[in-house]
């Protein structure tokens, strides 16, 4: 089973240099590996999809160093509060998954993603976001709804690939709606219509 998966992945590796790829596409036709023993004792240059939904505390530095063509981390509903720096090490990775955990801020080398389109960090505890996101110009989505989040980053005014933000479930002042809108004029943004707006 596991040899015709890799067979269609490398069948779909080849139309995707030659046309423009989906990340659905992506995400039904590869082989999705849900345990990092699996992943590890497969061929490592074969582990495109990686989905860990173990509890976890910290991320496995493996998951960071062992897999060079990883494109789709999905690291969601677990007990996380940070990610380590190693985030960066991961060039190939198109789509990262981070939400229900208690993550409350993201390193600065998450700037380094430089393929990355989606971006989901919803249902955690951030409160910024670092200035190095906006060096990721290949960045098509950001969801990042109920955090704690007040104000974005100036440079994201440069992420000419944004297309869509999602900022429900976080209450902002009108000022704050004011200048998030004003900072991505051609970006969609969902916001709650509610506001903060004694203060």
């Amino acid at each position: 089973m596991r040899l015709l998966a890799l067979a269609i992945m490398l069948f779909t590796s080849s139309i995707c240099t030659a046309q423009n790829w989906t990340l659905e596409a992506l995400e039904s036709e590869i082989y999705q590996y849900e345990s990092l023993e699996e992943a590890l004792a497969s061929p490592r240059d074969s582990v495109y999809s990686l989905k860990l939904k173990d509890r976890l505390k910290q991320v496995p530095l493996e998951v960071f160093t062992e897999f060079p063509n990883l494109q789709w981390l999905d690291l969601s509903r677990n007990r996380l509060k940070s990610i380590p720096p190693q985030i960066g090490l991961l060039k190939n990775l198109k789509k990262l998954i981070l939400n229900k955990n208690k993550i409350e801020a993201l390193p600065a080398e998450i700037g380094q993603l430089e393929d990355l389109r989606e971006l989901i960090i919803s249902e955690n505890e951030l409160e910024t976001l670092p200035d190095e996101i906006g060096n990721l110009k290949k960045l098509r989505y950001i969801d990042m709804w109920s955090n704690n989040i007040t104000g974005l980053p100036r440079t994201m005014e440069d992420m000419y690939a944004l297309e869509e933000v999602d900022l429900r479930v976080i209450v902002f002042t009108e000022r704050e709606q004011e200048n998030i809108k004003a900072l991505l004029q051609n970006v969609t943004v969902k916001m709650d219509q509610h506001c903060n707006c004694g203060n």
